[in-house]
């Protein structure tokens, strides 16, 4: 409610000059746009430090051991927090990640141009095949093994 009442008085102040020299009537110059934007960046950044300020001046300082205990999970913490995983977690997450990002683009794309054919079909190759070489690659130097030897070579079957 607030926020609309806002937005109405600074697209007041915006229309209510009269357009200048150059512009046809109702027209807004580039300076009128700064300024509302300009308004709108101040009375955002106004808003949420006012909302942080007001939460610190009221909350409750009450300091409890079990507040800084560490928490994780429900369970109590065993062992120290400072671990080294192992890089498949993050291998797996990256390539999930960017396959995840490239179905994400694929979808609307094939969508909005099958009916090109030959035309989307060309970047769309580009596209795919920008994605699918790094992937075969990883594949075929066995990073997508879970278990693998330790020098990072995949295990040959006799």
């Amino acid at each position: 409610m607030l926020w609309t009442g806002v937005t109405s008085v600074m697209i007041g102040l915006v229309h209510e000059e009269a357009a200048p020299a150059g512009l046809p009537a109702g027209a807004v110059s580039t300076s009128q746009l700064a300024l509302a934007i300009l308004l709108f960046t101040v009375l955002g950044t106004a808003f949420v430090l006012g909302a942080l300020t007001v939460g610190r001046l009221l909350r409750p300082k009450r300091f409890h051991p079990e507040k800084a205990a560490v928490y994780e999970c429900g369970e109590p913490a065993i062992g120290e927090s400072w671990v080294q995983f192992d890089l498949r977690f993050y291998t797996v997450a990256l390539i999930f990640i960017v396959f995840d990002v490239e179905v994400a683009l694929l979808w609307p794309w094939a969508v909005a141009f099958k009916g090109m054919l030959g035309a989307a079909f060309w970047p769309f190759l580009v596209f795919f095949l920008l994605i699918a070489i790094p992937f075969m690659y990883e594949w075929s130097s066995g990073y997508l093994d879970w278990v693998r030897a330790s020098t990072g070579q995949r295990s040959r079957k006799s």
